[in-house]
């Protein structure tokens, strides 16, 4: 059997003492996408006698990974999208749906995208494995926390219509993995099945509307708050997207704005350019604990570039400019795009087999600076300002999924160094490091009153993540391989979508019973039933219950 048949983890069974002559000479060792042969770094970047070492750095820039991913999809993407959905004049509760929940699921979104791009084999128990195990964390730890922290009566209609889409899509999963194999219309199917999870919302949305004026003229005070219990307006405009009211939206916009220095007076063009471009918050350091402060410190670097290559148009009542900077956004017209091209690796390819193609860019970006720096002011946005929205999504959009293949790469060379299963690696360090941002939030809202906006998102951001993080890549994997793409499924696979089966169909069952109240006995059940599924599929992987079974 030559190399290119061997799999990267055979040197953990065969007696090799060469370790990074292996690596370097099996095909199933390299990465087919990203910047970095993590996997060479580790056993010959370092001596093979430094793994430990060599694993503590990827951790650090995995960590640091993770950073950026967040920081640009909340700094970055998200504003872009706020931006793009009101100048289509799109409503919010469409846009909720639509772009901003986008927004919000994009790192899982696109690690998806990036793992299952990097399969081998048929081998998408990364992607799986963070979908299902980020879907299990959220509906089981964050629910549960929630519930026991700030007990509250659910809304009905949300609650059911989530949890029974989000069921069905996980049966659906689990059918697709339990033959094998999915096809390019089974693909297209999740996310299909996505814009009928949307039109459900938006129609419900309007009936909602149609029936509220109607019975607030003919019901009492007592049959009107019993209503709303029911009908809450934010919980029905609210799915996937956290702020949904004006109130809402106007604290998110002010959350946005804060992030960004404040021109309040006039000042020097030159001064400005360097507060905006500054990556530390320098006029909230002072009020700063230790560790925000190293936090800071820490995403510095990536912060900086990212100001750089990425415009930023922020909507918000503080600023009538819109976070416009006449220097940085004449840069931008050249950083964004040349950045853009070398990320998705085209940066060195030539037109007509002469001229490089970032030549081109170059041209056309300087030609593109001058026209915006020369019809422009340093006081005032000009008219086209908003156009800058659309340059920073497509930006913002690479640099994630620049990242997210980065991360991927990490926990694939973690698996093979500690080899340890990909569906494991997903199940644990990706979905809980995509989900962290996730129980924060979601916490934070219950503590400050709004438990049924955080329940609202524990269920229709991972039905969201688990119908475009399957579909997208899945229908771009299958045109790639030709109609079909055979699936390499293990029983671990098979667990993790039970799991959350399971955790579902509990909500489903309890919360009904419980005339919709989160108890905090309902709670404690889901946490602890979040512990057990971790215990039985680190004993799936250790195969205990395999040779059990035997």
């Amino acid at each position: 059997m030559g190399e290119s048949d061997v799999e990267c983890r055979a040197f953990h069974f065969e007696n090799i003492t060469d370790l990074c002559t292996f690596v370097s000479s099996t095909s199933d060792c390299q990465t087919d996408d990203g910047f970095i042969n993590y996997t060479n770094f580790v056993y010959c970047c370092l001596s093979s006698h430094l793994v430990v070492l060599s694993v503590i750095i990827l951790f650090f820039w995995w960590l640091f990974l993770f950073c950026g991913l967040a920081v640009t999809a909340d700094d970055f993407f998200c504003p872009s999208l706020v931006v793009i959905s009101k100048t289509l004049r799109l409503s919010h509760n469409i846009a909720g749906v639509t772009f901003l929940a986008f927004g919000n699921g994009s790192p899982d979104i696109f690690s998806a995208i990036a793992a299952i791009g990097n399969a081998k084999a048929g081998d998408a128990g990364l992607a799986i494995g963070a979908l299902f195990g980020a879907g299990v964390f959220v509906t089981t730890v964050i629910v549960g926390t929630i519930s026991t922290v700030c007990p509250f009566d659910a809304m009905q209609r949300p609650f059911l219509r989530d949890v029974i889409f989000y069921l069905g899509a996980v049966f659906w999963a689990f059918y697709i993995m339990w033959k094998k194999e999915i096809h390019t219309l089974e693909a297209v199917g999740f996310i299909l099945l996505y814009v009928v999870y949307v039109i459900v919302v938006v129609v419900g949305r309007l009936f909602y509307q149609c029936m509220r004026e109607p019975r607030t003229l003919v019901v009492n005070n007592e049959d009107t708050a019993d209503e709303s219990d029911s009908f809450a307006p934010d919980d029905e405009s609210k799915p996937l997207l956290r702020p949904e009211t004006d109130e809402e939206n106007k604290a998110i916009e002010i959350e946005l704005i804060m992030r960004r220095p404040k021109h309040h007076e006039p000042q020097q063009p030159l001064k400005m350019f360097l507060m905006s471009v500054n990556p530390i918050n320098t006029e909230e350091w002072s009020k700063m604990r230790i560790f925000a402060k190293a936090y800071e410190i820490f995403k510095s670097p990536l912060l900086l570039v990212l100001k750089l290559t990425v415009p930023v148009v922020v909507y918000a009542d503080d600023d009538e400019n819109h976070g416009w900077n006449r220097y940085l956004n004449t840069i931008h017209c050249l950083t964004g795009p040349v950045f853009t091209i070398f990320a998705v690796n085209v940066g060195f390819k030539t037109i007509g087999g002469v001229f490089p193609l970032y030549g081109l860019v170059l041209i056309i970006g300087a030609v593109l600076a001058t026209a915006v720096f020369f019809t422009s002011t340093n006081d005032q946005k000009p008219r086209y300002h908003d156009l800058f929205a659309y340059l920073g999504f497509v930006v913002a959009v690479v640099w994630i999924y620049s990242m997210a293949n980065e991360i991927v790469n990490i926990l694939q060379t973690f698996g093979i160094v500690l080899n340890i299963s990909n569906s494991i690696i997903g199940l644990t360090l990706l979905a809980w490091g995509n989900s962290i941002g996730d129980f924060v939030a979601d916490l934070t809202l219950a503590r400050q009153g709004y438990p049924r906006m955080g329940i609202s998102a524990c269920f229709g951001g991972p039905l969201f993540n688990l119908l475009l993080g399957i579909g997208i890549p899945f229908t771009i994997a299958c045109i790639n391989k030709g109609g079909v793409f055979k699936l390499q499924v293990t029983l671990e696979e098979l667990f993790l979508a039970g799991g959350v089966a399971v955790s579902l169909v509990s909500s489903l069952i309890i919360v009904p019973l419980s005339g919709f109240h989160m108890s905090r006995g309902y709670g404690i059940y889901l946490i602890i039933l979040y512990v057990v599924f971790l215990v039985l599929a680190v004993l799936i992987e250790t195969d205990v219950i395999k040779n059990i079974s035997h």
